[in-house]
């Protein structure tokens, strides 16, 4: 929002997640009078959509960061072009749903989102040690890395950890 309280004009096209919250925040500090508005509910609905764009964007960093962690660390992999097929997708829908804030916000939560894949890898036996693979990635992969849709990792498989 400007300084005189009106919204960007663009904003709702440009910037999904930051539209939502501002218009949830805007219709959070009116006072529901004699209309038909239930604004509580209305932001918290419109709090949602921003949810679930941020929600679908975890999901397709989770995809791609397992996938990753599955062609570089595993010895045998079982669908290796399967799983490129699906990192690539998976960053083509993480472009199309990242918007402004988001590209802000996300990069922070990167290494948590390593952790907790080569976590469940680990309790899958797929790989031995999750803190070994990640210590060897250095904590996890970069944003940059992840975005890439033309990075792929060497495969380690003769020196997995």
């Amino acid at each position: 929002m400007d300084d005189a309280g009106r919204i960007e004009p663009g904003l709702y096209d440009s910037d999904g997640v930051a539209w939502a919250e501002t218009q949830a925040a805007a219709l959070r500090r009116r006072q529901a009078g004699h209309n038909l508005l239930d604004y509580d509910n209305l932001a918290e609905e419109i709090e949602d959509v921003g949810k679930s764009i941020t929600g679908a964007c975890r999901s397709y960093l989770a995809v791609i960061v397992e996938h990753l962690l599955k062609l570089e660390f595993l010895v045998q992999p079982d669908d290796y072009n399967g799983w490129r097929r699906s990192v690539r997708a998976a960053r083509y829908s993480l472009r199309d749903e990242l918007t402004p804030t988001l590209r802000q916000r996300l990069p922070d939560e990167v290494a948590e989102i390593a952790a907790r894949q080569a976590a469940l890898l680990a309790e899958g036996a797929l790989i031995e040690d999750a803190s070994a693979v990640l210590a060897a990635l250095g904590g996890g992969y970069s944003w940059e890395q992840l975005t890439d849709v033309d990075w792929y990792p060497p495969p380690r498989s003769d020196e997995t950890p």
